[in-house]
């Protein structure tokens, strides 16, 4: 039997693997440049994608906005999936509003836009990744993407992106499925509009940034069949961390985190446990607010 490969990125995942020359499939094209920067891509090096007409994913360095707007003027309607890789110069993210039909699109590494674009100007949106965004701090215009299914976005290498709220994000409703985030702060402290997701399967971010009473509300709001490790009462470390001989693999969940040892600190651990199911049957049970972080 023969196998038929795709001819587009499947999922945000695909988009952004890199592929080796000699395995790239025909619908990928690359166009990255060697410096450590992501260095400067021209009209005329955009201008050689006409000898592949059959791609139809690009991954891409080095973009500045007069070049985005020519990638998008003469190879727009080609493309339903980009990943923009060390484009820190653009600015300006509007000129992805001339291009209707993407279903994903992945960046990594902004210095200078503050805002993302129009999402009802690209409604087939399926996947949306952005990471180390230097400037961006409002995600409202992330409101108007109700088709996507994964949303990720946050910190990868840098430790400096935060955002003033997550309220946004509650206008995504059913439609979500995976929902990861990192960031060094939510402004306001609050999470409860990710109870608004219902339609969620995976959800993730750094228990640190609330309240172990918050994760556990939380917990109680969403479906069960969630998987969110993040809501549960702590968690094992993939690397334990040494101190004063004594080996802590285990981190509790909530601002700050606490390091704990599985073997030394059964019994802390224990209580955690039934701390964390009591609050969340609680509730559960009960029609109560968001607690204060």
């Amino acid at each position: 039997m023969t196998v038929t490969a795709p001819h587009h990125a499947q999922d945000l995942l695909e988009l952004r693997r890199h592929w080796p020359l000699a395995q790239r499939p025909p619908w990928r094209a690359h166009l990255v440049q060697l410096e450590l920067n992501g260095g400067k891509t021209t009209a005329a090096q955009l201008d050689t994608l006409a000898q592949q007409p059959q791609a139809t994913a690009l991954t891409v360095s080095g973009l500045e906005n007069r070049t985005l707007e020519h990638l998008v003027r003469r190879f727009g309607p080609q493309f339903t999936a980009v990943h923009f890789w060390k484009c820190p110069r653009l600015e300006d993210l509007s000129p992805l509003q001339d291009m209707p039909q993407l279903r994903y699109v992945a960046f990594y590494w902004n210095q200078r836009a503050q805002h993302l674009w129009d999402f009802k100007r690209t409604p087939a949106l399926r996947g949306l990744h952005f990471d180390d965004f230097r400037k961006l701090r409002r995600l409202d215009a992330l409101a108007a993407a109700t088709s996507l299914d994964t949303l990720v976005f946050g910190n990868a290498v840098w430790d400096t992106f935060a955002v003033e709220t997550l309220e946004p994000l509650a206008a995504l409703g059913a439609n979500l499925r995976t929902l990861a985030f990192s960031a060094a702060s939510v402004g306001d402290g609050r999470l409860g509009p990710l109870a608004s997701l219902q339609g969620l399967t995976s959800l993730d971010f750094p228990r640190s940034l609330f309240s172990m009473e918050q994760l556990a509300w939380l917990r109680a709001r969403l479906p069960a069949t969630v998987e969110a490790a993040v809501l549960s009462p702590h968690r094992k470390l993939a690397q334990p961390v040494k101190r004063r001989g004594v080996e802590l693999d285990v981190v509790l969940s909530g601002s700050p985190g606490v390091l704990l040892s599985s073997t030394n600190d059964r019994e802390r651990l224990q209580r955690r446990e039934e701390e964390f199911g009591a609050l969340v049957e609680r509730y559960a049970r009960e029609a109560l607010p968001e607690p204060v972080g």
